[in-house]
């Protein structure tokens, strides 16, 4: 594919310039043309991964996703940032409150990928928030039809947690609709989501990393 941009030059005399943009095009969002007589994908992903896809996960910042997102809380969350995260949590949980990034876009399907993090918490009363997550791909359309999850204990120690993100490119609301593993720019953590009573206190990040999944077995 082939892409021109014209631009007017803003001069007493108009002058047209040109320029083939098609490299750059195919190169900035990794344009994979389809093969001829490739055979069809077989999987949900692969048929919904499209001609265009992102930066191997596992290539961008060497899957550093704290290093590499620009990360942002919710309301009830004060997100602290520096080498560990703190996020301090007041009864977030029942209004689906999450802290998230955003970034360029991520190829998720490439191989078979889990997200670490390496997480405690300070809970009030000894409570233990569950964490769930929830990619996005860069039509907006949201992996929520199945959350991976995982309880952070209470620990003065850091420990590792893994979330699969094997089987999970579908959005359920507000409308069913495939999910773009192959271009996702943006992740969320909800804290005790649609819960009746919310988590308060806070939850240490010191890591948050995507890793083969022979990782976390």
């Amino acid at each position: 594919m082939t892409v021109f941009i014209t631009i007017v030059m803003a001069a007493c005399s108009a002058k047209m310039q040109t320029y083939d943009l098609s490299e750059e095009y195919a190169t900035s969002l990794h344009y994979q043309p389809a093969e001829s007589g490739a055979p069809v994908p077989e999987t949900d992903a692969e048929k919904n991964k499209g001609a265009l896809v992102g930066v191997p996960a596992r290539n961008f910042y060497g899957g550093d996703l704290k290093r590499g997102g620009i990360w942002w809380a919710g309301k009830g969350i004060i997100l602290t940032k520096g080498d560990t995260f703190a996020l301090e949590a007041t009864n977030v949980g029942p209004d689906n409150t999450p802290f998230g990034a955003t970034f360029p876009p991520i190829n998720l399907i490439k191989e078979p990928v889990m997200v670490k993090i390496s997480a405690r918490a300070e809970g009030a009363a000894g409570d233990e928030p569950v964490l769930y997550f929830q990619p996005s791909d860069v039509d907006g359309a949201q992996a929520n039809a199945k959350r991976p999850f995982q309880k952070i204990e209470n620990s003065p120690e850091f420990k590792d947690y893994y979330f699969d993100l094997r089987d999970i490119y579908n959005q359920a609301e507000p409308e069913k609709r495939k999910v773009n593993g192959a271009m996702i720019n943006s992740v969320k953590f909800f804290i005790n989501p649609g819960q009746s009573t919310g988590y308060t206190g806070v939850i240490y990040i010191k890591e948050i990393k995507v890793v083969p999944v022979e990782a976390g077995k």
